[in-house]
């Protein structure tokens, strides 16, 4: 029997998600290339539906796509960082003032959802090491998301999944940088307590710094180059 078209899509997410996964972990290091037979063996796929996989990983900006040249591992470097961190404040900071303006009951439920979901896997952790577990993450995504949610606008909340998820491998180096998993909560707590109090402008800016301090850790050294008097990331 031949496979059908759904069977391979199905593969073909399920290859996406481990090549990300493979990336985000190392395993497929920055720059490397991402050669069809090696990868065919690696997650034991068939070629259509792992080209497949690889333009949906390529769309996701973990990887990138030559003519005649194939599939590499996206660089990682300061200014990617940068660009993505950017991109987020303005994407971010303009759903939240929007979500705040509209302030309905669901949007805040949602967010005090979250922040009890991010809390009760944060108090899971070991002390000085912040787990690092799918859950976790996907705990975090889910607060991100949510404190902006309230904004309605479909198109900006995938633009917002997109850039969190790119903002993925720097943001893992950060996590494993952390030794105090009340710390990494409790400035999340702060942040949803500015949000929640009502204040649009004071929260946007919380939010702007919240989101830069990825920057600052994975790149210490560069960003106090651009601002001397800038503090050392509070290990978000």
């Amino acid at each position: 029997m031949q496979p059908s078209d759904s069977d391979d899509e199905t593969d073909a997410r399920v290859a996406s998600d481990r090549i990300v996964s493979d990336i985000r972990s190392g395993a497929l290091a920055p720059g490397s290339k991402l050669r069809v037979a090696e990868l065919r063996n690696r997650y034991g796929i068939g070629a259509s539906p792992l080209r497949e996989a690889l333009s949906l990983v390529t769309s996701l900006g973990y990887a990138t796509s030559e003519s005649h040249r194939g599939y590499r591992v996206a660089e990682v470097s300061a200014a990617d960082l940068t660009d993505i961190t950017q991109a987020r404040e303005v994407i971010e900071t303009g759903m939240l003032k929007a979500s705040m303006l509209a302030h309905n009951d669901e949007w805040t439920v949602g967010i005090v959802s979250a922040r009890e979901r991010l809390r009760l896997l944060v108090s899971k952790s070991v002390a000085g090491h912040l787990d690092e577990s799918d859950l976790l993450k996907a705990a975090h995504k889910q607060l991100h998301v949510a404190l902006v949610a309230g904004c309605g606008s479909k198109r900006l909340a995938e633009a917002q999944s997109l850039l969190f998820d790119q903002a993925g491998r720097y943001r893992d180096i950060m996590i494993g940088k952390i030794h105090s998993p009340q710390g990494f909560f409790d400035a999340h707590e702060s942040l949803v307590q500015s949000i929640l109090s009502g204040d649009v402008e004071k929260a946007c800016e919380e939010l702007r710094q919240h989101l830069r301090r990825t920057l600052q850790d994975v790149y210490a050294d560069e960003s106090r180059k651009e601002d001397p008097a800038l503090p050392l990331a509070i290990r978000l």
